[in-house]
């Protein structure tokens, strides 16, 4: 005594999938405090690993504060038919907290694979271009145009399969397959 009906939720993200995990229950202060530090902990740890998660991890976390806030307000147990569960360490000192730094990890992970990818189907017109490979196999990459590996500035880019490039103005780099065909026009660098 005394006690509060409440329901603490979860959420773990699967990619494809995802579980909503849920306590329903009597609780005393004690109880309802490690419920929600057991139900948070798990959702910030494993809440973030699909496309929608992104969404509903944050919303099953401010749902679980306002059960917190109404578990704090009451006064400790008393009278009760078996020892309450013990709340153990606070979400902030869990190892599980951890987790509300995988959403900006992904996100930065995901932000830094895009710029990192140097293939020729980055090219934008501006940027600089490093031609390897043979005549009939050509390799292009993108490069910094500082860079002493620069050789061509990419001048115009066509999509499609059918576009070309004035020969007599500039060197032409295409890549075909299918939607994704494109050609680069592209000038010497001094």
């Amino acid at each position: 005594m005394p006690a509060l009906k409440a329901t603490v939720r979860g959420h773990q993200g699967m990619l494809v999938i995802m579980r909503l995990l849920k306590v329903r229950g009597l609780f005393c202060r004690t109880c309802g405090i490690a419920v929600h530090r057991e139900m948070t902990t798990k959702t910030l740890w494993q809440g973030w690993w699909g496309i929608a998660s992104f969404v509903i991890a944050p919303v099953t976390l401010i749902i679980n504060l306002v059960a917190r806030v109404r578990f704090g307000r009451m006064t400790p147990p008393a009278n009760g038919l078996r020892p309450p569960l013990d709340p153990g360490k606070p979400v902030i000192r869990r190892v599980g907290a951890l987790g509300v730094f995988a959403p900006f990890l992904i996100v930065g992970a995901l932000a830094i694979g895009s710029e990192l990818d140097d293939s020729a189907n980055t090219a934008r017109v501006g940027a600089c271009m490093h031609i390897s490979g043979t005549e009939s196999d050509p390799e292009a990459t993108v490069v910094d145009c500082g860079s002493t590996e620069a050789q061509f500035k990419v001048a115009e880019r066509h999509e499609g399969s059918d576009a070309h490039c004035d020969r007599t103005v500039y060197s032409e780099y295409a890549e075909y397959g299918g939607q994704d065909s494109f050609t680069l026009c592209l000038t010497p660098l001094p």
